[in-house]
């Protein structure tokens, strides 16, 4: 039978509704003949017309009858007998048909892509014609492999769990040529389908009583579609896991469960750390440094639990490859089963280098990054492309955990894993504090919840983080998620960094910089250096005096705009420019390999401060220098800083009592920014409302009441 001759034994059908009590137009097409309704019509009679217009034909076609169209009629007219044809619904084909990215240009997600609104009668014709291109792509798909053809309309014939009638599929891929097989056929063409595309042990001992529940036929047979792509960029609609569950578990079972067969070529290759590093990184082996307790390289343990997809927390210090041990099992996860590995990341700024040198790294273009430095068409384009399955690695700042957008995309995907880079942010007694990090367990806990899922397993990262530090980070992912992280712990020595005091009085620290950068780095092809301030107007004076001195040199702090911080940031690691003068904004994650130098203006306001930042040097491994200029009158600067940024018991209960008389919305919601709340006269803290630090303090100060429960964003 051709496509004209089983069109024409169809009513092709699409409604306009309002929830399933109101439908407002109704569009149906019957070989050249249109039946439409709308503005105004009594239900009743309009839906017996309809009935009769079907009269004659064999099957109801459309997109999203199943799940949208028919329980509506089923709910306002349950007699038609127009509901009792075999349904041929193209949403339920299309990833069948079309599982390759980029999937079919007329479908999004489980919509129709149409350019009328409210159209009914387009919306059939465009179902129409998407059927003629699923029509097309199923006959070609039969002259190459009429088996597995044969093994979808098995999978279809006699299925009636999980809401679907797959009689009109069925009958589709019959008419195409699709012939009839027996449950042994059926076993037979989903082992030769599934190939060595997975764990041929768990294909062989899995799938027969995977084939004996004909309600888990229609999951086999979405999942051998999406085998025939699997490896690359394509992902499952999230209708087609959300509407079979068992495809989730099922893919599981086949792709990310290793198995101890030698003769299993999937399991050796995709389950091998090693040879997936060589394979994503062009490395034949791991660092062998740090060493685990065993003398085993940590980085390679820390990957393979990874890869296992098993919470754990690594303290590694800096230049030792600790990306490294996140990034690889993302890209294996994404591999094997298309999953969205999510990196909370507070280094805004330096967001775009990680992602340029990953992509850079492994010639793979599957990293983005979203933060608040994206322009608005940027950020749509990291969106769509997160949406598409074109990412694997999303990095994200936590401050986009709120932002719907952000929600929206992650939700047509499936998480395989929430990273938590730089995770002592989160804890209270860190050096680095993030209010915005104690949100995110929260997030992670809500937002499987929404999406029926279990949560995904947690892999946090640091540098330094003190025992109090590491316990509460435990605590915290024990309480907020209920998982128990495995800690691989690394001591802090790197043998190719070089450390050196040098007393002086602050009048001279500024020539001594340019002394020191003139010894140490003499020629333009000695490498760079980073100059850590306390404060900003010392960064901008700092660099000042050294261009004046003939140095390339920039000035960073947090005080820059977003577009700013971005070219000085791309100046720098493109080498246009040699010397950074920067305060802690730019401390962690700069991934330069050349910094040979290290210069600390002033002391650094912790120890775990100072490690981190003298980090930046020699991550090529190579030999660096780590200097500290110390004048006695720097301990006096720190305490008036670290003085600044306290907050006291009283300062968060002035604050909680200013968001109980805010305003509120209809939605009894307040939404108030930090001056608003610092300007109300009856609110008395010690925080001023011009300082520039007076939006962190007063958002510290929120997610500590929010973690002790008095308010909830």
């Amino acid at each position: 039978m051709d496509f004209t001759e089983f069109l024409s034994r169809c009513l092709v059908l699409d409604l306009e509704t309002r929830g399933r009590e109101k439908i407002f137009r109704i569009g149906a097409l019957k070989q050249d003949l249109v039946f439409q309704r709308k503005g105004r019509f009594d239900l009743r009679d309009t839906l017996d017309e309809l009935d009769r217009f079907a009269d004659g034909l064999d099957f109801i076609l459309g997109h999203n009858l199943l799940g949208h169209d028919l329980p509506v009629l089923r709910t306002l007219a349950p007699n038609l007998r127009l509901l009792q044809r075999p349904v041929v619904d193209t949403l339920y084909l299309s990833p069948i048909a079309f599982p390759e990215n980029p999937y079919h240009r007329l479908v999004k997600d489980y919509r129709l892509v149409h350019d009328s609104v409210n159209d009914p009668v387009a919306d059939a014709r465009l179902a129409a014609s998407l059927f003629h291109d699923q029509w097309n792509t199923f006959t070609g798909l039969l002259a190459r492999h009429p088996e597995a053809v044969a093994f979808y309309r098995y999978c279809f014939e006699k299925t009636g769990g999980q809401g679907l009638r797959g009689d009109g599929l069925a009958a589709a891929l019959n008419a195409l040529g699709a012939g009839s097989i027996s449950d042994d056929t059926a076993l037979e063409a989903f082992i030769k389908g599934v190939g060595d595309r997975a764990c041929r042990t768990a294909v062989l001992r899995k799938a027969p009583h995977w084939l004996e529940d004909p309600v888990r036929r229609p999951a086999l047979a979405y999942c051998l579609a999406w085998l025939q792509v699997a490896g690359h960029n394509s992902v499952l609609p999230p209708w087609v896991r959300h509407r079979f569950p068992d495809v989730v578990s099922i893919l599981h079972g086949l792709r990310d469960v290793p198995c101890d067969e030698p003769a299993c070529s999937y399991c050796r290759i995709t389950h091998d750390a090693t040879e997936q590093l060589r394979r994503f990184f062009g490395f034949s082996g791991f660092r062998p440094d740090p060493r685990g307790p065993d003398g085993s390289g940590l980085q390679e343990v820390i990957v393979r639990h990874g890869m296992s997809d098993r919470p754990h927390l690594a303290i590694l210090p800096t230049g030792t490859g600790k990306s490294l041990c996140y990034q690889l099992p993302a890209l294996v996860r994404n591999f094997r089963r298309g999953v969205l590995t999510c990196v909370i990341s507070p280094l805004q700024a330096l967001m775009k280098d990680q992602v340029d040198s990953l992509v850079a790294r492994t010639g793979t273009p599957f990293a983005a990054a979203l933060y608040g430095m994206l322009t608005l068409p940027e950020r749509g384009e990291v969106l769509e492309r997160v949406r598409l399955g074109d990412v694997a690695i999303l990095y994200v700042s936590p401050e986009q955990l709120r932002n719907r957008s952000f929600r929206d995309a992650i939700s047509q995907r499936e998480i395989g894993c929430w990273v938590f880079d730089e995770v002592h942010c989160l804890s209270k007694w860190g050096h680095d504090f993030r209010p915005d990090y104690l949100y995110a367990a929260r997030f992670i806990r809500e937002f499987s919840s929404r999406q029926h899922t279990p949560v995904p397993p947690v892999a946090c990262f640091t540098a330094t983080a003190k025992p109090d530090v590491l316990e509460e980070i435990i605590e915290h992912f024990r309480r907020e998620l209920g998982q128990e992280l495995v800690v691989f712990k690394a001591g802090v020595r790197r043998e190719n960094l070089h450390f050196e005091v040098q007393m002086l009085t602050r009048p001279e620290k500024q020539s001594r910089i340019h002394r020191i950068l003139s010894e140490r780095l003499p020629g333009p092809d000695m490498g760079s250096a980073v100059v850590y301030t306390a404060t900003r107007k010392q960064a901008e004076e700092t660099a000042q005096f050294l261009q004046r001195h003939g140095w390339q040199a920039e000035a960073f702090h947090a005080g820059l705009k977003p577009p700013e911080k971005r070219r000085i940031q791309e100046a720098f690691i493109n080498g246009e420019s040699r010397i950074i003068c920067a305060t802690n904004a730019f401390g962690m994650g700069i991934d330069k390999e050349d910094v040979r130098l290290v210069i600390h203006a002033n002391i650094p306001g912790s120890l775990e401060n100072y490690l981190q930042e003298a980090g930046r040097a020699g991550r090529d491994r190579a030999e660096a220098e780590c200097i500290l200029l110390y004048d006695e009158q720097d301990i006096e600067t720190q305490f008036r800083l670290s003085a600044l940024s306290k907050l006291s018991q009283r300062d968060i209960s002035q604050i909680l009592r200013g968001l109980r008389r805010a305003r509120r919305n209809e939605a009894g919601e307040v939404i108030i920014t930090a001056g608003e709340l610092l300007r109300d006269e009856e609110v008395e803290t010690v925080i001023d409302s011009s300082d520039p630090r007076a939006d962190t303090r007063v958002r510290t100060a929120v997610a500590w009441l929010e973690r002790a429960g008095f308010l909830e964003r």
